[in-house]
């Protein structure tokens, strides 16, 4: 089914994509930001780490828990502060206490996050705030419970300082990821639009509706991480929503992307047989029956396989690809190698992502830049092409159809309501021996003027001859336009405004012998209709022609 095609699919996911932003940004609230001091990091946390912690008031018998106790003594320097750190998939509580480790029945409960979910475990990826009241006094213990096992942390760098200046630190740090993510952003809409112009253009390049919705996906995959997404949804829940389907449709768009820019690609079944694995995960991931570490686990062993799989056929046939392609492609692939040489030789901490993000956006700037190119091109050739149909089937002196034309629009007629006028011009000769080409000429553009004032559609088909094409006219409307015709030719002879330089000329004058029929019974084409107005119009032709050329060799002597 049509609603079924791999287009289709791509373009439902991602609009659903865009929903998930969309419903988070409207359930957000604001957060107040202004410039305040520096913030510092708290050392010297007592930290304790606790698998199964008693009177759980979640899990208990249910599966196990993995708690982290972090403790430390409040100074005069931490009252009226707050502490802050970033947890990943975790629940996290904060008491007051005079006793280092597991608060006791009576400590002081100050901040809470997270609240147990019915579809999934993790209440998302989150960076906290924990205001320390003036009074504070004895310990502060925070109690961070994870989800997943290899999730835990031994430990986590926390920060102090007023909760803007803690704000302004995060933000600062996401800056330049923030802004890459921007750009990409910015590119994939920019591709989009590329795509829409083309199509109302008539322009093939589905590459830059795949690229462009993979580059959107992207962007909001990167920002996920960051604290800049925090600020912007507010929602921790939403936030892990948006980066799990988005890190499932990654794959799903890179296959529509290779399959536009490589030449006899075929990813249906590798398409269809991820989108079913990446179902069925989602459903075992929300449904509880296996976790989300275990799923990405699944998720990334296809992944490998799939890609494995992609580049052989890739390679096979890389030939065949646009040279603005390959090099691209060997561009970001030099990228991702530098990436991972990256990681394995200089750091594994901070953010492992910024080269292969400079890499994509190299990548999106040359597949903008050719898609545009390619949109230009085929708008010329459009527009060349426009040019030689109107060369081929227009008249040159009077910008009417020519014979092609009048034969191209018949054949789009309904025969039965089909009406012709065959006009011909008198004296074209005699004022071409009189006042040369030029009058000749002037005549002609004259007669044309006249003729479109009266008919809709008019053909030059051939020296001085012309018809028009009407229809659903009846004889007694082909009379009535007869009429007007012929009051048109009065009136232009007496104005002589359209005459040009041969206004003062009173010889030189239009007259023209007129000829019309309708469709008839028995007629199987127009060209029998043509022929009865042509043999009308001669008619007319006849009994004029002597007295009007009369007329001119006196008028000229």
């Amino acid at each position: 089914m049509k609603w079924l095609s791999k287009k289709s699919l791509l373009i439902c996911l991602t609009l659903l994509m865009l929903v998930v932003v969309v419903v988070s940004m409207i359930v957000t609230t604001g957060m107040p930001v202004r410039e305040d001091a520096v913030n510092m990091v708290l050392d010297d946390w007592t930290t304790e780490q606790v698998i199964d912690p008693p009177d759980e008031p979640y899990y208990s018998g249910e599966k196990t828990v993995y708690q982290l106790v972090m403790s430390h003594k409040i100074t005069s320097e931490m009252r009226g502060k707050v502490i802050s750190f970033r947890t990943n998939d975790s629940y996290v509580d904060a008491y007051l206490t005079d006793v280092t480790g597991t608060p006791e029945d009576d400590a002081v409960h100050i901040y809470h996050f997270g609240e147990r979910l019915k579809i999934c475990d993790s209440p998302g990826t989150y960076t906290h705030f924990i205001r320390l009241p003036e009074s504070a006094a004895g310990q502060v213990t925070i109690c961070v419970e994870t989800v997943y096992a290899n999730k835990f942390m031994p430990s986590y760098e926390v920060a102090i300082g007023t909760q803007n200046e803690l704000l302004f630190n995060y933000l600062r740090q996401n800056l330049l990821s923030g802004i890459s993510n921007v750009a990409m952003l910015l590119a994939g809409v920019l591709l989009l639009v590329i795509y829409t112009v083309g199509r109302a253009k008539h322009v093939s390049a589905p590459e830059t509706l795949s690229l462009g919705c993979l580059s959107i996906v992207f962007a909001v995959n990167l920002n996920c991480p960051l604290f800049l997404n925090q600020f912007l949804y507010q929602n921790a829940v939403v936030q892990y929503y948006v980066n799990y389907f988005s890190l499932f449709l990654l794959p799903l768009l890179t296959m529509f992307y290779f399959e536009d820019i490589v030449p006899d690609l075929r990813i249906k079944w590798p398409f269809y047989s991820f989108l079913v694995l990446e179902c069925v995960l989602s459903v075992l991931h929300f449904t509880g029956i296996a976790s989300y570490t275990r799923t990405v686990k699944v998720f990334s062993a296809a992944l490998g396989i799939v890609a494995v799989m992609f580049i052989v056929m890739i390679a096979k046939r890389y030939r065949q690809m646009e040279k603005i392609n390959r090099i691209s492609l060997l561009l970001l692939l030099a990228f991702v190698c530098s990436n991972v040489l990256f990681f394995i030789f200089v750091s594994t901490v901070g953010d492992q992502t910024f080269i292969v993000r400079t890499g994509f956006l190299l990548y999106l700037a040359l597949s903008v830049v050719n898609g545009l190119r390619k949109l230009m091109v085929e708008m010329n050739r459009e527009r060349e092409t426009r040019l030689l149909q109107t060369l081929a089937y227009t008249d040159n002196l009077t910008k009417l159809g020519n014979r092609y034309a009048l034969e191209r629009d018949a054949r789009k007629c309904v025969l039965e309501r089909t009406s012709i006028v065959s006009m011909d011009l008198n004296l074209l000769k005699m004022v071409n021996d009189t006042f040369g080409h030029a009058g000749g000429d002037m005549l002609l553009q004259s007669a044309a003027k006249c003729m479109t004032s009266v008919y809709d559609q008019v053909y030059r088909v051939g020296g001085d001859e012309f018809i028009a094409l009407l229809d659903g006219k009846d004889s007694d409307d082909l009379q009535r336009l007869y009429d007007r015709l012929k009051q048109k030719i009065t009136e232009m002879n007496d104005s002589r405004k359209d005459y040009g330089a041969f206004s003062r000329e009173t010889e030189f004058r239009l007259s023209i012998a007129v000829g019309y029929s309708a469709y008839a019974a028995g007629d199987s084409s127009y060209e029998q209709i043509m022929s009865r107005a042509d043999a009308a119009m001669y008619a007319e032709k006849r009994q004029c022609i002597t007295a009007e050329a009369g007329d001119f060799k006196g008028n000229t002597a």
